[in-house]
């Protein structure tokens, strides 16, 4: 089990917010929630557009919510726009039940750059480069990567290239050869390629795409690949959507968005139920029942912990059924 990460300064607390969000923010408005002294979630909207279901909802996620900081990232806006929108989010806030420990703004998030403390004196400081702090060196050493901005994020979702007539065929073919192994070999090479972090490659994909659409009980036992590496497990269906079409890519980006938001990775998670919904609009046979299920989670803020239940039925449903033994949860994995 790993050590906690001390943040001591609000500098190193406005450059985690990167590596928290997976991409860096502008133009945002981010809600620090913490418990204590330990963060419990954290919330980014565009400037301006916070209102107050979004804000009841943020404070609703969790209960041993203690108190929140408030953080404005906005480049080239006049200064009285930061005050009035820090105004505006801290009534919310207060509105809403919240203790606000504090409101800070920081044009954008590079080292080097200054941040201001609003609700005090305007006290200023400096923000450390995010790549030279200990949250960004953990999450490198954990194998997440950073987007330069939410775009990036999204695009991660898009359709690169396309399976073969030839893979597909061959994919329903060894699914009529193996029977009832099918799933079951299909599932341990997963297992394999989040173990050693190999990319999958067009053949798996296909056959993938196949068992997804066809038997939920694979597909049920395919998410407690999550317990091996939620990173690398939705890294493994991100790639394997890139390559799907129709119902199948829809099938594969939700298993891949389901990982994200186990992983505390909640805006790759909304990208990819975003694509997968895109998908979906232009494919309306398209079974999106858990996809429905997983974007009312995570837009009421649902905790990744409760959701991560879903991962430990998967486990069991891969040992009883498919006679695939997944490993074992981390120690952090609750």
């Amino acid at each position: 089990m790993t050590e906690p990460i001390k943040i001591d300064n609000t500098g190193e607390m406005i450059a985690a917010i990167p590596a928290m969000l997976s991409f860096v923010p502008s133009q945002s408005v981010v809600l620090v929630f913490l418990a204590g002294n330990r963060l419990s979630h954290i919330v980014r909207m565009d400037f301006g557009e916070m209102d107050h279901p979004l804000v009841t909802a943020a404070i609703n996620r969790s209960e041993d919510t203690d108190g929140v900081y408030v953080i404005v990232i906005a480049e080239n806006r006049p200064f009285h726009e930061v005050l009035d929108e820090s105004e505006r989010v801290i009534a919310l806030l207060l509105g809403a039940g919240a203790d606000v420990w504090g409101s800070f703004y920081t044009p954008s998030i590079r080292g080097g750059e200054t941040w201001t403390d609003l609700r005090g004196l305007f006290e200023t400081g400096t923000v450390p480069d995010p790549a030279t702090t200990e949250v960004g060196a953990a999450t490198v050493l954990n194998g997440r990567t950073i987007a330069r901005d939410r775009s990036e994020l999204t695009a991660r979702y898009r359709r690169k290239d396309s399976v073969t007539v030839t893979d597909r065929r061959r994919a329903r073919a060894a699914k009529e050869m193996m029977g009832e192994e099918f799933a079951s070999s299909i599932i341990r090479e997963l297992a394999e390629l989040v173990s050693t972090r190999t990319t999958p490659d067009a053949a798996l994909a296909a056959r993938v795409g196949l068992l997804l659409t066809t038997d939920i009980h694979a597909r049920d036992a395919i998410l407690g690949l999550a317990v091996v590496d939620p990173n690398v497990a939705s890294e493994t269906m991100e790639t394997i959507a890139s390559k799907l079409r129709a119902r199948e890519r829809v099938a594969a980006l939700t298993v891949a968005g389901f990982f994200a938001y186990v992983n505390f990775q909640g805006p790759a998670a909304g990208s990819a139920f975003t694509a997968a919904r895109e998908e979906a609009s232009q494919h309306p046979l398209c079974d999106t029942r858990i996809l429905g299920l997983l974007e009312e989670a995570l837009t009421a803020g649902l905790h990744p912990t409760a959701i991560r239940e879903l991962a430990d039925t998967g486990v069991r449903i891969a040992r009883e059924k498919f006679r695939v033994e997944l490993p074992a949860p981390r120690d952090d994995w609750s």
